[in-house]
């Protein structure tokens, strides 16, 4: 019986090698005659697409707004690296000529009262203050007139000071100090006008300015 088996297994084993012996000849001529398969296509990198960007609508145009008021609007006055401020002043001038409807009356122009500032030698112009305040009533607020000059009297007699006048006349001048400190503004634009006021006290009349505070 063990016989029979072991010769169906030989005789099946040498009959499928007698077969695939063809078999795999075939298989290897067939397959060298098919054409190789085309590479597949790269992709093609697409360009980002720009984001979208809302437009705001346009404003709305404004009507120009209407010029200032020249006489009100503050005028620079520069010198060097500073910048001195005068502001227009409407009221008209004691002895100022009517002028016609036609042209327009001149306005002064007033250096910015931003500090208080003392006049010295009130004592030889009393005469002149005396016409324009009363002893016993509220101070006087006045426009007075700088000028360049010189000390009147005292030690330093002849150097250059600040005159102050009142209606052309002269009612006292600016210390040494203040006289250095704002000589630049007058001889800038020569006589120049300020705001000011007249007290009387225990020395009599007495004038106080409203200028620029400048270094």
């Amino acid at each position: 019986m063990a016989g029979v088996v072991t010769t169906v297994l030989t005789w099946l084993l040498t009959t499928g090698l007698i077969l695939a012996v063809p078999f795999g000849l075939w298989w290897l001529v067939d397959r060298s005659r098919r054409p190789a398969p085309a590479p597949a296509p790269l992709p093609t990198a697409r360009a980002p697409r720009a984001p979208l960007v809302a437009v705001p609508p346009a404003a709305p145009r404004r009507a120009p707004a209407p010029p200032a008021d020249p006489p009100t609007a503050p005028v620079p006055v520069p010198r060097g690296s500073r910048t001195l401020t005068v502001v227009q002043d409407p009221r008209p001038q004691a002895g100022a000529t009517d002028k016609p409807a036609d042209t327009p009356a001149d306005t002064d122009e007033i250096l910015a009262p931003e500090r208080e500032v003392v006049v010295t030698r009130e004592e030889d112009h009393q005469d002149v203050l005396a016409e324009h305040h009363a002893p016993g009533r509220p101070p006087t607020s006045v426009t007075v007139e700088l000028c360049s000059s010189t000390v009147s009297r005292g030690k330093y007699r002849g150097d250059y000071a600040v005159e102050v006048r009142l209606d052309g006349a002269r009612v006292g001048e600016l210390t040494a100090a203040m006289s250095a400190r704002y000589r630049h503004l007058v001889d800038l634009a020569g006589p120049v006008r300020c705001r000011g006021v007249i007290d009387h006290g225990a020395r009599g009349f007495q004038v106080d300015l409203r200028l620029p505070d400048v270094v």
